[in-house]
């Protein structure tokens, strides 16, 4: 399954349609109380708090999505932005999608020359090392090359 990049900006109705459905499958602690009720609006909340939403798209069809924390007032600027609710539509899992949607970001960063940082709270995510990711803290950093 080839996925493609793109950023989140005016959703159209298709978008929409497929941000629900992936959302769908997210873990429910992402979603706060006060927060939307369905993916389309959660996700173009967070873009409108500054996060970048990253989208992979196979077949004009929104199949994954990770959202980019910018790292502002980091000091030592070890990183720029954090990868985070990395999530796959469940009918898709298993098929390489989330990898490529990394493979597209760390492409995207080393055009742009921004740092990566995800956070690896249950070990789970070695297979970061052969994208060119290293160990650090408690997690996975992406060097632009």
């Amino acid at each position: 399954m080839p996925v493609y990049l793109q950023w989140l900006d005016e959703p159209n109705e298709q978008d929409q349609t497929d941000l629900d459905k992936l959302y769908a499958d997210a873990p429910a602690n992402w979603f706060e109380q006060n927060q939307p009720a369905n993916g389309a609006d959660w996700a173009q909340q967070k873009a409108k708090q500054g996060e970048r939403i990253a989208l992979g798209y196979f077949n004009d069809h929104i199949v994954c999505a990770a959202c980019l924390v910018e790292q502002s007032g980091i000091s030592d600027q070890a990183y720029m932005y954090t990868v985070q609710q990395l999530c796959v539509r469940d009918v898709t899992r298993r098929r390489g999608v989330a990898k490529q949607l990394l493979v597209r970001l760390c492409q995207w960063a080393n055009k742009s020359q921004s740092s990566l940082y995800i956070k690896d709270e249950e070990s789970q995510l070695s297979g970061l090392y052969e994208l060119g990711f290293v160990q650090y803290l408690q997690g996975w950093r992406y060097t632009p090359l």
